[in-house]
């Protein structure tokens, strides 16, 4: 046993094992390295192992007879005074008691190497401390790189889903197999699906759920499991596909369209668009263009004709009156037009600011709204509520002029469309609205009324429910009453049934002082009830106006 250590005594010894301790039959330091030594400076000759280094192979190591039962197996030591520097190798035990330990620092990188002090030069030449080092700086960098690149992929990921969540349209990714990947937000409301259902999802289970919310007469699929089995016919495929329009009647009415780009590896994106406003746009602009072509031509066409004739043609000047006559009232109708579309021009395009809002007294515009509606014959009644007298005033920020307007040209409708004549009611309506005190305006009539895809029209410009022309108007009317009576922050409501009358609320938001005060007693839990209670107060007069109707 004497033997090795006499081959390796002294500097070749040095040369071998540059981190070896040498300890005595107390296990006690009696050498070390030079390379130890550098790495740890306080570690001298005498000093107890167990008081240097914490020893984890083997455990319990406190004799000589510990350390020859653990033979030849690994050792661990690790500094006490450095914790970072670990020492791993081997045990040789002599015949004397003394243990021989030819260990080398475990190292995981060059800024640990010089963080203990140490240099390649510090290492043997067998330990190859150098290519461990530079493969495990190599390893590391691969590491960092590929952690870099997951984290840039993961962001990119989540940027693109909260993209795709915030759209409006529909995104539905599926791969080579048929399968769905992902589908947003959009895509699950316009398909009224959950996003429970995703998971093991195909494109034809997608096809045949699509299928079911389509209105009769629509081209078949598939939409979505148009990916073709074939991987050359997928090659083939590969780019845009064209669009199709397709018309959902759920989970509600809408028109969308779908388009589609297949990559190279056969995955199909495909994109749900909804253009129903577009949709509604174009045909609201081919029928008022068409419309308000008709409603200009014809009273330009009589002015034109009848002034002809007064330039061509003697006539008496009874019959000249007459034409004249003609001409004028034709003139007011085209001018009537003309400031209504005026009017609904500068409203839109200003958002309501053309507005003058001032607190006012909306019974008084009310009052002010009915004396300026003229009925010509004794057939029609007007009744009209107020409320009681002396309460106080319901008080409203309303551009008065306006305000008159709207509620002018809904008693004006009222009349129109009951041409046999009748009563005529107009309440006051207490009520709440998005839990604001209203008051809305109610006028009820005996008339024509109309159907349901008559009402759903209703607020179109120049739509008619009565387009044979026997009743005079423009069709403007509710538009710009709707316009008016939203930008205040108010709303309207009709409720009609065909021969049947109709009736038109408008709801006004109050001040708060006047939502307070007498004036707002009555029911007030369902404002679009018809059978609100009209104010505390008097029964409703039942007056005949010929020209002007006196107030109650």
């Amino acid at each position: 046993m004497n033997a090795p250590v006499l081959a390796l005594s002294g500097a070749r010894l040095e040369r071998a094992f540059p981190f070896h301790l040498s300890l005595d039959a107390e296990l006690r330091i009696r050498g070390r390295g030079a390379s130890l030594g550098k790495a740890m400076p306080a570690l001298n000759e005498g000093m107890p192992l167990a008081g240097c280094f914490e020893v984890s192979r083997p455990r319990g190591a406190d004799s000589v007879q510990a350390w020859r039962e653990h033979g030849a197996d690994l050792c661990t030591l690790r500094s006490l005074s450095q914790p970072r520097l670990s020492l791993r190798g081997s045990c040789e035990v002599f015949d004397d008691g003394t243990v021989l330990l030819l260990v080398s620092p475990v190292l995981g990188s060059m800024e640990e190497m010089r963080a203990h002090g140490l240099a390649f030069d510090d290492f043997a030449p067998h330990d190859a401390v150098g290519e461990m080092l530079l493969l495990a700086r190599s390893m590391q960098t691969s590491m960092d790189d590929t952690q870099r690149m997951a984290t840039r992929a993961r962001r990119r990921s989540q940027q693109m889903d909260t993209i795709l969540e915030l759209g409006q349209n529909g995104m539905v990714l599926v791969d080579p197999g048929g399968h769905v990947l992902h589908a947003n937000g959009a895509l699950l409301r316009m398909l009224d699906m959950r996003r429970e259902q995703l998971p093991g999802l195909t494109a034809a289970a997608l096809d045949a759920h699509l299928a079911g919310l389509l209105e009769p007469g629509q081209p078949c699929g598939p939409w979505f499991g148009g990916a073709a089995a074939d991987p050359t016919e997928r090659a083939a495929a590969r780019g845009d596909t064209p669009s199709r329009v397709l018309r959902l009647a759920r989970p509600r009415a809408c028109v969308v369209e779908i388009s589609a780009r297949r990559s190279e590896d056969g995955a199909l994106a495909i994109y749900l668009r909804d253009i129903t406003a577009e949709f509604e746009v174009d045909r609201m602009k081919s029928e008022f263009l068409t419309t308000a072509a008709h409603e200009l031509r014809t009273p330009m066409v009589s002015v034109f004709g009848f002034t002809e004739l007064l330039l061509n043609r003697p006539i008496d000047e009874t019959r000249r009156r007459d034409v004249l006559q003609t001409i004028h009232r034709q003139c007011g109708r085209l001018i009537t037009m003309v400031n209504d579309l005026l009017d609904l021009a500068r409203i839109e395009s200003r958002q309501g600011q053309v507005l003058q809002r001032r607190s006012v007294d909306l019974t008084e515009l009310v009052q002010e709204a009915v004396q300026a509606q003229h009925v010509g014959d004794r057939m029609h009644r007007i009744a009209l509520s107020l409320g009681t007298p002396g309460t106080a005033p319901a008080t409203a920020r309303l551009d008065r002029d306006k305000t008159v307007q709207a509620l002018s040209n809904v008693l004006s409708n009222a009349v129109k469309y009951s041409p046999a004549g009748g009563e005529i009611r107009v309440d006051l309506v207490p009520g709440r609205l998005e839990s604001q005190p209203t008051l809305g305006v109610r006028v009820r009539d005996p008339g024509i009324g109309m159907s349901a895809p008559q009402l759903a029209r209703v607020f179109e410009r120049f739509y008619r429910a009565d387009p044979s022309g026997n009743i005079p108007g423009t069709g403007l009317g509710m538009s710009l009453v709707k316009e008016i009576v939203e930008l205040q922050g108010g709303r309207i409501e009709i409720d009609s049934k065909e021969g049947q009358g109709t009736t038109v609320t408008l709801w006004f938001p109050l001040q708060a002082e006047a939502a307070a005060g007498p004036a707002t007693q009555g029911r007030w839990d369902n404002p679009s009830s018809p059978q609100s209670e009209p104010l505390i107060g008097p029964q409703p007069s039942t007056v005949n106006r010929h020209p002007v109707m006196p107030l109650p």
